[in-house]
C-alpha cells in the first residue's frame, strides 16, 4: 500500500513536535534562521548562530 505525501510527512516532522518545547523552539529558530538566511546574497557560515541559539534555550 502506498502511502500519501501527508502521511510521509507526518512520519518525518513527528520527532519535532514529540519533542520537548525547548527542543521545538531550537528547531522552529534555526528554520526560521535558515529561511533568512537563503534570501541574502551574501552566505555566511550559520554555525555561531545555531550554537546562539541552542544556548540561549538551554539556560
Amino acid at each position: 500500500m502506498k502511502e500519501n505525501t501527508s502521511d510521509k510527512l507526518d512520519d518525518i516532522t513527528a520527532p519535532i513536535w514529540d519533542a520537548p518545547p525547548e527542543i521545538r523552539n531550537i528547531v522552529q529558530q534555526v528554520l526560521q534562521l535558515e529561511k533568512m538566511r537563503m534570501s541574502q546574497k551574501n552566505l555566511r557560515y550559520i554555525n555561531e548562530d545555531v550554537v546562539k541559539i541552542i544556548k540561549q534555550n538551554i539556560q
